[in-house]
C-alpha cells in the first residue's frame, strides 16, 4: 500500500498541495495576528492624538478655572486613558475641573495611575501648552490604554484551535479537488499509454483542452492512427511474405519430390540396358541371342525417350520465361482429330467409340498444350479400357463455357487414389509396369496445362467407369 501510494502521481500532488495550502493558510495567520494589533494600536494613538490636539486648541484659549468642563469631558469620553499635567518644574498637577477651586494644586500622594501595571498602556505622548491668561508652560502627558490591543491579541489567540481545523479541511478538500483535477487526464493519458504499449489501439483520447494536455491527447490521437495503420499494413505484409515463403517452400518441395521421382523412374530402365548390354558384351548364357536383347533394349530406350520428352515438357511449362501462346483454337475440330491418331488401337482393342461433339467450338488457348491435354486424356481412356468396352467424348456450349467430358467405361478407381492422380509420376498400377501404367505424368501434365489456363476440370467415377470433365 505504502509503495503504491509512493508512486501514485494523485497522492503526490495531494500531499504537496495540502502542505503548500496549510503552510500559506499558517503564514496568513501568523501574518494577521501579528499586523492586527500593531495596525489597530497604530489607529488608536492616531485617533487618541487628534483628540488631544483639538481639547489643547481649545485649552489654550480658555483659563485654567474655565478649561475643567473641557478636561473632565475629555477624560470621561477617553476611556482607560492616563492623563498627567505637569508645571514647567515637572512637578504633577492635579487637572483643572469644573470641581476645583483651586489651581495648580500639586499632587502629593505620587503620581496618580488607573492600573499597577505599566504594561497595560501603550506609548506615552507629552504636549506643551500654555493657558490664556498666564506664560506658565505646562506638559500634558497622554497614555492610551492598551485593554483593546490586548483584547484583540486573546481573541485571534482563542480562535486558532478552530481556525487551524478550518484551515486544515480547506487544505484537504482543496487539495483533492485540484489534485483530481490535474491528475485526471494525466491519467487517463497513462492509461491510453499502457493499451498503445500493449499494441491495442480501439481507444481515443478526448480533447477538449486547449493546453499542452489537449496538445498530447490530440498527437497521441495522431500517433495511434498511424500505428495503427502500419501495424496493419505489417501484419499484411507479413502474411503475404509468410505465404510467398510457404510457396516457395512447396514448390521447392515439389521440384525436390519431381527429381526424386524422374530419378527413380529412370534407375530402373538405365539398370535393365546396363545389364542387357554387359551380357551381351560378355556373350553370357541368353545374352549370346544379341538380336532378342537389343530389340528389347530398344523398347526400354524408346521408353526412356517418350519420357524424357514429357519430363522436357513439364520443365517448359514450369519454367517462367516460357508464356502461353494464346488464340482462338477451333476446338470441335482438334476433337475430330483425334480419333484418326488413336483409330489402330481403338480397332485392335475393339473399343466401342461414341463421339457427340458440338460444332464451332471454340476455346482462347496455347494450341500446341490444349492438343497435348485432349491427347493425353484419351490415350489413358484407351489404355486404361478392358476390350470391348466403350469410350463416350461428347462436347458442348453451355452458359458461355465450352464443357468436355470423356468417360471410359468397365474400369473404376479406389475413391482414396482420385486425389493422388494428378501427382507426378504416380500410378494406380502399383506394379509401375510399363505395359500396363504408363510414366505416371500424363494427368501431372494435364493438370498443368488446364490450371495455366484457369480451366476448371475433374475426374470422377460413374456407375459406367470413370468420368473426366473440363469447363474451358
Amino acid at each position: 500500500m505504502i509503495k503504491k501510494n509512493k508512486s501514485s502521481l494523485f497522492t503526490k500532488i495531494f500531499i504537496v498541495t495540502f502542505l503548500l495550502t496549510s503552510l500559506c493558510c499558517m503564514i496568513t495567520y501568523g501574518v494577521i495576528s501579528w499586523l492586527i494589533p500593531k495596525t489597530y494600536s497604530t489607529t488608536l494613538d492616531a485617533s487618541l492624538d487628534s483628540a488631544v490636539n483639538s481639547l489643547l486648541t481649545e485649552v489654550e484659549n480658555l483659563t485654567p478655572m474655565e478649561s475643567g468642563k473641557l478636561i473632565d469631558e475629555f477624560v470621561i469620553n477617553q476611556n482607560g486613558v492616563l492623563i498627567q499635567l505637569f508645571d514647567s518644574s515637572n512637578r504633577e498637577i492635579e487637572l483643572p475641573s469644573q470641581n476645583s477651586t483651586t489651581f495648580p494644586a500639586f499632587v502629593t500622594g505620587g503620581v496618580a495611575i488607573e492600573s499597577d501595571d505599566s504594561a497595560a498602556y501603550r506609548a506615552t505622548h507629552s504636549y506643551i501648552f500654555t493657558f490664556a491668561d498666564s506664560d506658565d508652560v505646562y506638559t500634558l502627558t497622554v497614555a492610551g490604554s492598551a485593554q483593546e490591543v490586548n483584547l484583540l491579541k486573546d481573541t485571534l489567540g482563542s480562535i486558532f484551535i478552530i481556525l487551524l481545523f478550518v484551515i486544515l479541511l480547506v487544505a484537504v478538500l482543496a487539495s483533492i479537488v485540484y489534485s483530481h483535477y490535474v491528475t485526471r487526464p494525466v491519467l487517463r493519458i497513462s492509461r491510453v499509454s499502457k493499451r498503445m504499449a500493449e499494441l491495442d489501439f480501439s481507444w481515443r483520447c478526448e480533447e477538449n483542452r486547449t493546453d499542452e494536455l489537449g496538445t498530447l491527447a490530440h498527437s497521441l490521437n495522431e500517433m495511434s492512427q498511424k500505428l495503427s495503420a502500419s501495424i496493419t499494413d505489417l501484419k499484411c505484409a507479413n502474411e503475404k511474405l509468410q505465404a510467398d515463403i510457404e510457396r516457395e517452400r512447396a514448390l521447392e518441395q515439389a521440384q525436390l519430390d519431381f527429381f526424386s521421382a524422374v530419378s527413380h523412374e529412370l534407375k530402373t530402365p538405365i539398370t535393365v540396358i546396363k545389364g542387357q548390354t554387359e551380357g551381351m558384351i560378355l556373350n553370357v548364357g541368353d545374352y549370346q541371342d544379341r538380336n532378342k536383347y537389343l530389340v528389347r533394349s530398344l523398347e526400354i530406350i524408346n521408353t526412356m525417350e517418350n519420357m524424357v520428352q514429357e519430363i522436357l515438357t513439364v520443365s517448359r511449362m514450369k519454367s517462367s520465361k516460357v508464356g502461353l501462346k494464346k488464340e482462338t483454337i477451333q476446338f470441335s475440330d482438334i476433337l475430330k482429330q483425334e480419333y484418326a491418331l488413336f483409330e489402330d488401337l481403338i480397332i485392335q482393342k475393339d473399343i466401342d467409340w461414341n463421339e457427340n461433339i458440338s460444332s464451332d467450338l471454340s476455346v482462347i488457348g496455347d494450341k500446341a498444350l490444349i492438343q497435348k491435354v485432349i491427347n493425353n486424356l484419351i490415350s489413358n481412356a484407351i489404355s486404361y479400357s478392358p476390350e470391348g468396352s466403350t469410350i463416350y467424348l461428347t462436347a458442348f456450349a453451355e452458359d458461355g463455357a465450352v464443357q468436355f467430358l470423356l468417360e471410359n467405361t468397365g474400369v473404376h478407381i479406389p475413391d482414396s487414389e482420385i486425389p493422388k492422380l494428378f501427382d507426378a509420376f504416380y500410378r494406380v498400377e502399383h506394379s509401375r509396369n510399363k505395359k500396363t501404367g504408363g510414366s505416371g505424368l500424363g494427368l501431372y501434365i494435364v493438370k498443368t496445362i488446364l490450371e495455366q489456363h484457369q480451366a476448371e476440370y475433374s475426374i470422377i467415377n460413374t456407375e459406367r467407369g470413370v468420368l473426366f470433365t473440363i469447363q474451358f
